[in-house]
């Protein structure tokens, strides 16, 4: 059986557009929970700082990345970066511990 794919996309907001964000995010996470290859999605926010973390868990990296091309496709990814004051970091991580 092949490891899943740990996905973390990280991204800081502006000032003026958190609950909006949160806002997108409740409109696009049905779809993302129904894309194929899809696991699980946490969201942490930091306590100090507009950081958000998107902990995700897919069946491989192909699948993430089909994903992410769908969004990219369709403008979703242009309209949620409109909300960070960055280009967000995407990073791929292995599970060594459990």
């Amino acid at each position: 059986m092949s490891q899943k794919a740990i996905v973390t996309l990280e991204a800081n907001l502006k000032d003026d557009c958190i609950d909006n964000f949160f806002y997108l995010l409740s409109k696009y996470l049905p779809e993302t929970k129904m894309y194929d290859g899809f696991i699980s999605i946490k969201i942490h926010q930091c306590t100090t700082e507009n950081t958000i973390v998107l902990h995700q868990e897919w069946e491989s990296i192909t699948h993430y990345e089909a994903y992410l091309r769908w969004r990219t496709d369709n403008g979703v990814m242009h309209i949620l970066r409109a909300n960070f004051t960055s280009d967000p970091i995407i990073k791929y991580w292995n599970t060594v511990i459990v």
